[in-house]
Order: structure tokens, then C-alpha cells, then sequence
């Protein structure tokens, strides 16, 4: 249940980021800003600029981790072998995540991925195994 709600913290929080302009601290800074805002790349046949790629790609994550923590908090009551193969489900993409995290990302995001996949760690050794249960 930790981790479920920590995944709907974490989408809260990543939404946060949906509602601020990007502050560009020079001019250089900013013409790079608009640049990425007003040039459309040509993506089969639809125009689209990076900002909106990136922001379709966050909003993306937000709801995935809002969708994923829902479905761990819907299964928290369950039998024992679902809860535990669910977790696993987390500790996988969780690690997948973090990994680009670590490779693209800032300290934040890593941070809050990294407790995530330590929540969905500790639940998925702490639960007893199918045989057991």
C-alpha cells in the first residue's frame, strides 16, 4: 500500500511541473526556450514542436504513475501470490524508470524513483512466496 500511495505522490507532484513556464535564465537560454516552442518537426504528417512533445510525454508519466498506483492500492487486500507478482510488475518498471532516470533526469525525479522501487523491493522480498501461502 506504501508504494500504491507513493506512486499517487509522485504523479502529484510530477503534475506540479505541467503548471509552470519554463524559466530560461539568460537570453541564450530563452531563445532556446522559444526555439523548442515554436519549431514543428514534421512526425508523419503531423507538426509538433519539442515542448509538446515533452509535455505529452510527461503528462504521459503522470497518469502513468497515478494509474499504476491505483492498481497497486486495488490489489493491496488481495491474495498473497497477486500482491507479491504485482510488486515484482513495479520493481521491474520502477528499475527500468530509474535507470533512465539516471542516465537523463535530474536528482529529483531519481530520488522519488528510487524510494518508489525501494518500497516495491522491500514489499516484494517481504511477502511470502506462493508455495508458502
Amino acid at each position: 500500500m506504501a508504494g500504491g500511495v507513493f506512486l499517487l505522490i509522485i504523479g502529484a507532484v510530477h503534475s506540479l511541473s505541467l503548471f509552470q513556464p519554463i524559466a530560461a535564465p539568460d537570453s541564450a537560454a530563452q531563445q532556446l526556450v522559444d526555439l523548442a516552442a515554436s519549431y514543428k518537426f514534421n512526425l508523419m504528417g503531423t507538426f509538433r514542436s519539442l515542448l509538446e512533445l515533452m509535455r505529452g510525454f510527461s503528462i504521459n508519466f503522470m497518469l502513468s504513475a497515478f494509474g499504476i498506483g491505483l492498481l497497486d492500492l486495488a490489489v493491496a487486500r488481495e491474495r498473497i501470490g497477486l500482491m507479491k507478482r504485482v510488486a515484482l510488475i513495479n520493481v521491474l518498471w520502477l528499475g527500468v524508470s530509474l535507470a533512465v532516470s539516471l542516465r537523463y533526469f535530474f536528482i529529483v525525479p531519481t530520488t522519488f524513483l528510487s524510494i518508489a522501487l525501494l518500497l516495491f523491493l522491500i514489499a516484494w522480498f517481504a511477502l511470502p512466496s506462493d508455495s508458502k501461502a
